[in-house]
């Protein structure tokens, strides 16, 4: 069997394109034709595909194009046009070329007799775990659109919740990094400068010049040192993530952080009360919704923490006393849930869990912001006093020593 692409009119005149598998071109063509298809041309693409394939998987489909193509498709399928259809029109309006390359790939699954869930489960570079269940529990109870209007609600509610975190950091990152390449550059080329001045006048130069002419020696002979090492730092870290204890290690080194600790905490439990408020709305057995629910959460540590609770679950224990089992889940999740139980209004309780931490998350940033600028000011403020500090001692020194 090899892949083809294909460009064919349909019986309304819409020219067709497409990929299909087939034993030969002309076996392709012949399958073309006998669903009513006026074939333009039939190609080999398996090859191509192929490679297309292993691109679009490593490239990730962002969070603002997936809340795009989910709401748009729930509104054309509550509109009454079929999904095949729909993913057509979405194929053709797509700007993003990995999307519409995914997208293709899912219509002509749909038209070869599988299902939306199904076909979208192939594609996890777009796709997350959490994102195909609920589209298998709306095809289940027959409510497809009423699931995928819930699921773009949840992820325009996270991507609003991540791009203000986001904006929070942009600001102190680029000072520092600005304040850094300043600094660099003064201590290796300007500080150099001085440095011959006070060799022709033999002036005895104090500690700290001492220390930052040293500094400057090695980053202007060891710079492609510097560099390797620190991408060798950063192919660590990647390579680290993709193995299960390594990015265990590092999403245990981020909740210790400091300042992202508790931010990512929060952030993880505001996904947990969105994404289980849409397990219970959509109709996911809830056994089977947490396990998708832990894998969403942005956090191996605290998704493991959710995968053992719901393994409690399973063993008898209510899902409040499962999920306090846990010293990781916050004792306001704990007693907001047992709420939930003990009320059977579970739904409204998890949306409040994930507001209150929406909250949490939006104060956090707020004073992150307000202690972060004055210690911006300061580290900028040292880093130019240490510099200047190096330069001008050994003018002061030269200056008394002609005075004398």
């Amino acid at each position: 069997m090899a892949r083809f692409a294909y460009r064919a009119w349909d019986q309304t005149g819409r020219l067709e394109t497409g990929v299909l598998d087939a034993e030969s071109a002309r076996v392709a063509a012949v399958s073309l034709q006998s669903r009513g298809f006026l074939v333009s041309s039939v190609t080999e693409q398996e090859q191509l595909e192929t490679a297309g394939a292993q691109v679009a998987r490593f490239f990730r489909v962002g969070r603002r194009e997936l809340v795009l193509f989910t709401r748009q498709l729930a509104t054309m399928i509550s509109a009454g046009l079929p999904i095949v259809g729909a993913l057509h029109v979405l194929e053709e309006q797509s700007t993003n070329r990995r999307l519409r390359t995914i997208v293709q790939s899912v219509r002509i699954g749909i038209e070869r007799g599988g299902s939306l869930s199904g076909e979208v489960e192939k594609h996890p570079e777009a796709f997350f775990p959490f994102y195909v269940k609920t589209v298998r529990a709306g095809e289940v109870s027959g409510v497809l659109d009423t699931a995928l209007n819930y699921l773009a609600d949840y992820l325009e509610r996270e991507l609003d919740l991540t791009q203000k975190v986001r904006t929070a950091a942009t600001y102190p990152l680029i000072v520092l990094g600005f304040t850094l390449l300043v600094a660099v550059a003064a201590v290796a080329f300007i500080l150099p400068m001085f440095s011959r001045v006070f060799a022709s006048f033999r002036v005895s130069l104090p500690l700290i010049t001492v220390i930052m002419l040293r500094i400057s020696h090695v980053l202007r002979t060891a710079w492609w040192l510097i560099l390797l090492l620190g991408g060798g730092l950063v192919l660590l870290t990647a390579v680290a993530r993709r193995t299960e204890s390594g990015h265990r290690f590092i999403d245990t080194a981020i909740l210790r952080a400091p300042i992202l600790g508790p931010i990512v905490s929060k952030l993880a439990f505001s996904r947990f009360g969105r994404s289980m408020a849409v397990v219970m709305r959509s109709g996911v057995p809830i056994l089977e919704g947490l396990a998708a629910v832990a894998d969403a959460l942005g956090n191996r540590v605290i998704g493991s923490s959710v995968e053992s609770a719901r393994e409690r679950m399973r063993a008898g224990m209510s899902m409040a006393e499962a999920l306090g089992a846990s010293p990781l889940i916050p004792p306001m999740v704990v007693q907001m849930v047992r709420v939930g139980e003990e009320t059977g209004a579970m739904e409204d309780v998890l949306n409040k869990v994930a507001d209150y931490y929406d909250r949490e998350v939006d104060n956090t940033v707020k004073r992150f912001a307000a202690v972060v600028e004055p210690f911006l000011i300061f580290a900028v403020g040292g880093v130019v006093f240490i510099v200047a500090l190096a330069v001008l001692l050994p003018i002061w020194t030269l200056i008394g020593s002609i005075q004398r």
